[in-house]
């Protein structure tokens, strides 16, 4: 959990906390390392800059050795034990109390680049915005028992936005706004994280929504945009689920995802995303469904008032086998330049979306099969049939045997 000042953190890890609990999970909380650190005494108003790198660079290992510590002693737990652990802020945070240089040295001394500190290390990222802005009347320094914060109204909403840019690139990143009271402000957090762990949530209204756009300019409507380069491929599923591996590609950096689809006692569909390395990828790719193409990704994640969205060029991909032609395994039928724009809500009815010349958005297509990833990898015979005429091997009819659990 993120943000900025004033945001709701320490109550929302008490109520997932207990959430979780309640329902048999083992919780951790990995504290703020901030605070235990600045609350012995130091002031950053006094620090010089060889002292302010060592205070970050303190602050990242003592943050790091904790979130560490509770992700061992879950390990160590008997096979099947539910476990989650909370980390109150994370290490990008960090950079934004330093600048660009000092944060590239802290991270080279720490061993670390940024696909480490922010992509691959945590499975998702919940940036709760502070109620500087939204909810000015609430913003205090109440909870800030060791005193460590002082910010006014107008800093904490830019240390916001910085910390909100920091994590931009995580491919779960989530945006927690003031557009409700605070009681429904606790419930969108709960929700948002127990829709990435697989859970029932306890509000049903927090959904993924998607519009279909015509055609886009961020960089030219302003927007500070992550683009990454994204390739699922379907693996052949035993169990009634839906299984998919995620290749993501950023600043020449990989980070590998097992993504498991599946449906819950009431019909709710989730998604359970599990970091996994370079060999298990490898292994699990074995298992690749060859009745379904590689679907690649242009992803563009970016904020506007103060949501999180991604904007998906949708290409196909037609890889080339050893012998020089393209795979058997993969589909032939085009449908290169379909723009899906996504953003996560409770908002049932209208919800702001950035306009041109940003995107142009034609309609919103939210469940609406013909435009899932899944309906789209499937792999079209008769467009097959055509393409092995034309001396590019059609997929095989002959669909082979399972090879156990993806």
């Amino acid at each position: 959990l993120t943000g900025g000042p004033c945001a709701g953190k320490t109550s929302s890890l008490s109520t997932i906390a207990d959430y979780f609990r309640a329902r048999g999970w083992r919780v951790y909380v990995s504290r703020e390392a901030a605070t235990v650190l600045l609350g012995g005494g130091i002031n950053f108003a006094t620090l010089g800059s060889e002292q302010v790198f060592e205070t970050q660079k303190a602050i990242v290992k003592v943050m790091t050795t904790l979130e560490d510590s509770y992700a061992a002693i879950c390990h160590a737990g008997e096979a099947g034990d539910k476990c989650l652990v909370l980390c109150d802020r994370g290490i990008m945070d960090a950079s934004v109390y330093c600048d660009k240089q000092t944060w590239e040295r802290i991270l080279r001394v720490s061993a670390l680049n940024h696909n480490e500190a922010c992509d691959a290390r945590y499975d998702a990222v919940i940036h709760l915005v502070t109620a500087a802005d939204g909810a000015e009347k609430f913003y205090n320094l109440d909870s800030n028992e060791e005193g460590v914060r002082t910010e006014t109204a107008q800093q904490a909403i830019e240390l916001d936005k910085k910390t909100s840019q920091a994590w931009n690139s995580h491919p779960t990143h989530l945006t927690i706004d003031n557009s409700t009271d605070f009681k429904g402000k606790l419930l969108r957090v709960l929700s948002s994280i127990c829709n990435v762990v697989g859970v029932p949530a306890p509000s049903k209204n927090v959904k993924r929504r998607k519009f279909l756009v015509s055609r886009a300019n961020l960089a030219r409507a302003g927007f500070e945009v992550s683009t990454s380069d994204c390739e699922y491929t379907y693996l052949v599923s035993t169990d009634n689920s839906q299984h998919r591996l995620r290749r993501r590609a950023l600043d020449g950096v990989y980070l590998y995802t097992h993504i498991l689809r599946t449906a819950g006692a009431n019909g709710e569909m989730f998604d359970v995303k599990r970091n996994i390395d370079r060999n298990q990828y490898l292994m699990l790719l074995a298992h690749q469904d060859p009745d379904r193409m590689l679907i690649r990704l242009l992803r563009q994640s970016f904020v506007f008032k103060n949501r999180n969205f991604q904007l998906n060029t949708v290409l196909g991909v037609n890889p080339k086998t050893k012998g020089g032609g393209r795979s058997p395994r993969v589909s032939p039928r085009p449908f290169d330049g379909i723009q899906l724009l996504m953003v996560w809500t409770d908002e049932m009815g209208e919800v702001e979306l950035p306009g041109a010349p940003a995107v142009h958005v034609e309609k919103e297509v939210t469940g609406m099969m013909e435009y899932s990833l899944f309906h789209l990898s499937h792999y079209s015979r008769e467009a097959g049939a055509q393409q092995g005429a034309l001396g590019t091997p059609p997929i095989s009819p002959q669909r082979p045997p399972p090879r156990g659990k993806s």
